[in-house]
Parts: structure tokens; C-alpha cells; sequence
């Protein structure tokens, strides 16, 4: 057999040995400790659920297939629908609110590089069922919290509203609106140049694109400057989050070039990166408010907030956890038995212990083995 032919496909990956299992048990302990239960739903959903609920850029990263059965089935994008499919079809049976979290794989076919890859895990927390900005509250402590066991975030909010507000002020019409939102999204993956002309063949004149890029591409734009076109009111529920995060001890900014691509979300809106990373410019934890996707679904508005960590993201930027505790524990024919004795011991008091699975093996062989591992 060809080497190629044992060698993943583009995009996937063999993960062994990876620090991504301590970083999904860090996390899952966070969610549970916030008192969200665990959700799985299936890797594959009917298409007409995920057919126009992400956007255009997005809906060219679906993995569309007809099944053998003449389905029309596709890999989910994320977490955010499927649990939006799972709130519409048990609304009767749910607690509202309900809190959950689902920690799973999902796939998105895209040019694979640092921090891209066609399968990847995300780890997802929402909230249905509370319209209060008391939810966002919530997901900023859980930030707060992963932030400890992870590292330090720099979270950037803005708000959906705000934004729809600031382009209906300087009269960009509606049935514009999502595709300047998708464009204006790129703003660090295209340059300045590539980014107006875009928005140019969009069908923005000269004077908005002069308005769009003073406001949401400027280095320096600030609340107070956002105030002076659509008022105060919209921008309550910004500085609530922003003088909260910050009172948690997380890094928060406003960011108005932060819009988040996809359609569906309506409030307020959440992307950070690690502090310490410098050339890494993906983010690890991204997410917001969706009051309408389950209305979409049912007719009944059910709001709802999330937020998504990137579990292979956060793994390539940390690269390696060391974890305390550890014991290995070298043998000798005449001394197995008494160690599997006290590893049992020791691993009944917490720790982790590993004993040497072969017992003939030269104590040299043994700690060459551990120093590598």
C-alpha cells in the first residue's frame, strides 16, 4: 500500500497522546460546575436544517452528501444548530431556562492551515430561555473560570444590534446588510484594499464606505462615538458586559469590526484569543446571543445565548499541560508484585501512576522509556 495512502486526508488529523483530552476535562468540569448538563447530538443533520442558517462564506464549507437511503444529509458546521433542532423538537418537555453543554467534533471544508482543520472540537455552553443580559453575565464568569484553568483570554465584544443600527443610520439597505456584515467580517483575513473593494461590488457607494470604514475599521473608534450616531439605549447591554468582564479579571474590549459572520446571531457578541499569543491571530473562544434560530424552526421566539471554545485551537496555542502528580514506576521480576501493590495504593490517594508493563526489561530500557514520555 501507497504511503499516501495511510497518511490522513488534508485537514484531519491522528491526535496521540495530545494535551486536548486535559483541556475537554478542564472544561467540562468548568460547564458542570455552572450547573449545565451534558447534551450529544448527531454528527450528521438533515441539510435543510443547516442550509442557510450560517451565511454565505460559510455555507460553501458544508459538508453536503446524499446518503445511501436518498437523504439529503450533511456533517454539522457547529454545535449552535443541532442544539437549536434539540430545543424545537422538546420545547414541551424542557425546564426553561435550560443549560447545556455538548463537547464534540464538528467539520467544515476549508483550506486547512494553523488553527483550520476539516474536523475539529468545540466545546459549547448555552443558555435558553432568559432574555436578561444576566445570561451574558453568566458566560463571561465561565470565561472567567476557563481562564484560570487555561490562560488568559482578551475578549473582544460588540453587539448585533448596534451594528444593524449603525448601518441602517448611514442607510445601507436591509437586503444588503448580512453580505457588508460577511465582508466586513474578513477584516483580518483580506487587506484594507481587498476588503473595500468587496464591499464596493456589494453594492456600498464611496460615501459609506468612507462611513463604514471611519466606524467599524478605524484603529480608535469608541462607545461614545457609536453613541453620537444611534444613542445611548442600544449600547446599555455593552456597558454592562464590558464593566462586568472586567470586573471578573478578564480582558474585555470593544471592538466594532467584531461582527461575527454567521446569520444567525441578534444581540450581544464575544470573540477572544490568548493574551500571550502574538502570532497566532485565530480565535479560541467565540460565540452570542441567537434569540430567532429556534423561532425559525417552531414559530415561537425562545432566546438563547452560547459560547464556543475551540478545543484544537486553544491545544495548539498552550501546546503541552504538565501534569502534576505524575509517577512512573520502574520494575524488577522480584519487585512487580509489590509495585502494582503500592501504584494501586497511590492511585487510590489521586495519583496518576504508571508502571512498566514488562518486568524483564532493564531498568535502563525502563527510565529511557519514561524520559521520552
Amino acid at each position: 500500500m501507497q504511503k499516501e495512502t495511510l497518511l490522513p486526508l488534508g485537514g484531519f488529523r491522528d491526535l496521540a497522546d495530545s494535551a486536548k483530552y486535559e483541556v475537554v476535562a478542564r472544561l467540562r468540569e468548568i460547564f458542570e460546575s455552572f450547573g449545565f448538563s451534558n447534551l450529544e447530538t448527531p454528527a450528521l443533520e438533515k441539510q435543510e436544517l443547516l442550509i442557510g442558517n450560517f451565511g454565505e462564506e460559510a455555507q460553501k464549507q458544508l459538508y453536503l452528501f446524499e446518503d445511501n437511503g436518498k437523504r439529503l444529509i450533511g456533517l454539522r458546521y457547529d454545535l449552535t444548530v443541532p442544539f437549536a433542532r434539540y430545543v424545537a423538537g422538546n420545547l414541551g418537555s424542557l425546564n426553561l431556562p435550560f443549560k447545556r453543554y455538548e463537547i464534540g467534533p464538528v467539520w467544515r471544508a476549508e483550506k486547512p492551515q494553523k488553527g483550520r482543520y476539516r474536523q475539529f472540537t468545540q466545546a459549547d455552553v448555552d443558555i435558553v430561555g432568559v432574555e436578561s443580559v444576566d445570561a451574558e453575565k453568566e458566560i463571561l464568569e465561565i470565561v472567567a473560570a476557563a481562564q484560570e484553568a487555561l490562560g488568559a483570554f482578551r475578549l473582544q465584544l460588540n453587539d448585533r444590534r448596534v451594528v444593524s443600527a449603525v448601518l441602517n443610520e448611514i442607510k445601507i439597505p436591509g437586503d444588503k446588510t448580512k453580505r457588508v456584515l460577511q465582508i466586513i467580517d474578513k477584516k483580518l483575513k483580506i487587506t484594507p484594499k481587498e476588503l473595500a473593494d468587496q464591499l464596493l461590488e456589494a453594492g456600498v457607494t464611496p460615501n459609506q464606505l468612507k462611513q463604514i470604514q471611519a466606524i467599524f475599521l478605524a484603529d480608535q473608534t469608541s462607545l461614545d462615538d457609536v453613541e453620537r450616531l444611534v444613542g445611548s439605549e442600544l449600547l446599555t447591554d455593552l456597558r454592562v458586559l464590558l464593566a462586568y468582564g472586567a470586573s471578573l479579571g478578564v480582558e474585555v474590549v470593544y471592538e466594532p469590526s467584531m461582527v461575527r459572520g454567521l446569520d444567525y446571531y441578534t444581540g450581544p457578541i464575544f470573540e477572544g484569543t490568548f493574551l500571550e499569543e502574538e502570532e497566532y491571530s485565530g480565535s479560541v473562544v467565540a460565540g452570542g446571543r441567537y434569540d430567532n434560530l429556534v423561532e425559525d424552526l417552531v414559530g415561537k421566539k425562545i432566546p438563547a445565548v452560547g459560547i464556543s471554545f475551540g478545543v484544537d485551537r486553544i491545544v495548539d496555542s498552550i501546546q503541552e499541560f504538565i501534569r502534576e502528580g505524575e509517577v512512573f514506576v520502574a520494575v524488577l521480576p522480584e519487585t512487580a508484585a509489590l509495585a502494582r501493590d503500592w501504584a494501586r495504593t497511590m492511585r487510590e490517594n489521586g495519583r496518576t501512576v504508571e508502571v512498566y508493563p514488562d518486568a524483564k526489561a532493564s531498568v535502563g530500557t525502563q527510565i529511557k522509556y519514561a524520559d521520552r514520555k
